[in-house]
């Protein structure tokens, strides 16, 4: 009896089906695909994802975390929106983006199923059949209209390195992407000229973003500037990301 178990357990385990994910990702302008067998090579344990959820009534953009990657399912943190629990409704699709060393990555799936972890709940996501991965520096961009201040930097003084702003001009920002944007002012910049950017309008603890001009010309009386993120800290970055997301969802609804 013993022995027959063991085999029927070697039998269980050499006729599970082999789920295997098809990543696609972008380079030098082209299209390629990668097949890998072990998602957990891409998506650890810890990883910080963002998922949209694609329901009538909980359609939305949030933060969660990777708790457990196996062969049928992506476990993850339920989120929450302002302190509350969203529904994770077995059913509903979804889409997941994340970052790594690798790349940025997205795909989508549905909710699977609910687990608990002590006091925590969990949710299961499907294990994607497809993934596809851009290059860090590849940001999907979005028009928008948030109003925001430019603050320059105090230029003068014995102190090249210097950075206090020593002036504030509004502006508005017409374009928006993790990577940078395009904005109009009645001010002027020159290009190359690093200043700070304040978007707490539209996202409230960004106030100091560091940017530099990459792009400047005159449009009538006002300017229209060209910028680039010159984000350290890859949590700022992720809220302009998780914004864009969200603009995405609403000019999607917006136009149909």
């Amino acid at each position: 009896m013993f022995g027959l178990s063991i085999i029927n357990k070697l039998h269980e385990d050499t006729t599970e089906p082999e789920i295997i994910t098809e990543i696609i990702f972008s380079e030098n302008g082209g299209m390629k695909k990668e097949e890998i067998k072990n998602i957990e090579n891409y998506l650890t344990v810890n990883t910080k994802i963002t998922i949209s959820l694609m329901k009538e009534g909980y359609t939305g953009v949030y933060d969660s975390r990777v708790e457990d990657v196996d062969k049928s399912a992506i476990v993850i943190a339920q989120p929450s929106s302002d302190g509350v629990p969203v529904p994770m409704v077995p059913g509903t699709k979804a889409i997941v983006e994340f970052v790594n060393n690798s790349g940025r990555f997205r795909f989508e799936t549905n909710i699977s199923g609910r687990r608990t972890a002590g006091s925590m709940t969990l949710a299961e996501l499907e294990v994607p059949k497809t993934m596809t991965r851009s290059q860090l520096r590849e940001f999907y961009r979005v028009d928008t209209r948030v109003k925001g201040k430019i603050k320059l930097f105090y230029s003068g003084g014995p102190d090249k390195n210097m950075r206090i702003p020593h002036k504030t001009v509004d502006c508005v920002v017409n374009d928006i992407s993790g990577g940078g944007g395009k904005l109009i002012t009645s001010g002027w910049l020159e290009n190359k000229q690093e200043f700070l950017l304040d978007l707490s309008s539209a996202m409230p603890e960004l106030d100091n973003l560091p940017c530099v001009a990459i792009r400047v010309k005159k449009v009538q009386e006002k300017t229209e500037v060209s910028f680039r993120f010159n984000i350290t800290k890859e949590s700022e970055r992720n809220q302009i990301i998780k914004y864009v997301f969200k603009r995405q969802i609403e000019l999607k609804q917006f136009f149909g």
